[in-house]
């Protein structure tokens, strides 16, 4: 029969390891190459939060950063009803590079090709966007300039006013006649839109007519008599 003898030297594997380190270890000292150092800087920038109920408990808080244009590093910030903070940069090619406040609002900028720069949107007093009602309006375009038009003709060419929503045509005539005015949504099936009837003054015959959301081409056209037309159209 075999017998088992105890020896008081064998330790069990968690003091036989520390024993061949020389001696129990607490904690690992990194001092020497400053990772410790590193790791302290950390405390209390990472702490556990609050438990949500959809996504499970022991949720981690984690600390953002965010870049600055001017090269540093600032903490993301959150108002009282967690909405995130950020400062929103105005990315200009030609200009004063700008940022807004750390505010919860977003800055808008447009493309001013006049300039050839970009700028921010406006608003005024009363917190309404504003709107140059000039720079909304196309130049001045000539339909048909003291030009003889026959009966049942076609005045000028057809009008596009593209991505404008609004078009206002005005002119005279020498004769007191209508044209009719037609618009279409392809430039190929147009519809008639009203018949313009001229008022007199000053010994000639006006036309003004402003069509509000309409569509994105038009057409004038003669009415049974010949008439010699001065028409022109800006478009809103």
């Amino acid at each position: 029969m075999s017998k088992h003898l105890f020896n008081p030297s064998v330790k069990s594997l968690t003091e036989r390891h520390d024993y061949l380190l020389g001696e129990k270890i607490d904690k690992l000292s990194l001092n020497n190459d400053g990772v410790e150092g590193l790791l302290t800087s950390l405390d209390g920038k990472i702490s556990k939060g609050q438990d949500v109920k959809v996504a499970g408990s022991d949720l981690q808080q984690v600390l953002m950063y965010g870049r600055h244009y001017d090269g540093t590093l600032h903490p993301l910030e959150t108002t009282a009803n967690d909405r995130l903070l950020v400062d929103v940069v105005e990315l200009t090619n030609v200009g004063q590079l700008t940022t807004s406040s750390s505010l919860p609002a977003m800055q808008i900028c447009g493309f001013h090709t006049g300039d050839s720069r970009f700028k921010s949107l406006k608003c005024d007093t009363d917190a309404k966007l504003e709107i140059s009602q000039l720079s909304n309006r196309s130049a001045e375009v000539s339909i048909v300039s003291s030009s003889v038009i026959g009966a049942n003709l076609q005045i000028g060419s057809n009008i596009d006013i593209s991505t404008n929503r609004s078009i206002l045509i005005y002119g005279s005539a020498t004769g007191n006649h209508n044209w009719n005015l037609l618009h279409s949504s392809d430039n190929s099936n147009f519809f008639l839109h009203s018949v313009i009837t001229p008022t007199a003054y000053d010994s000639v015959y006006h036309y003004n007519v402003k069509i509000e959301d309409g569509l994105r081409y038009y057409k004038l056209v003669n009415n049974n008599s010949s008439n010699t037309f001065t028409l022109n159209y800006i478009s809103l």
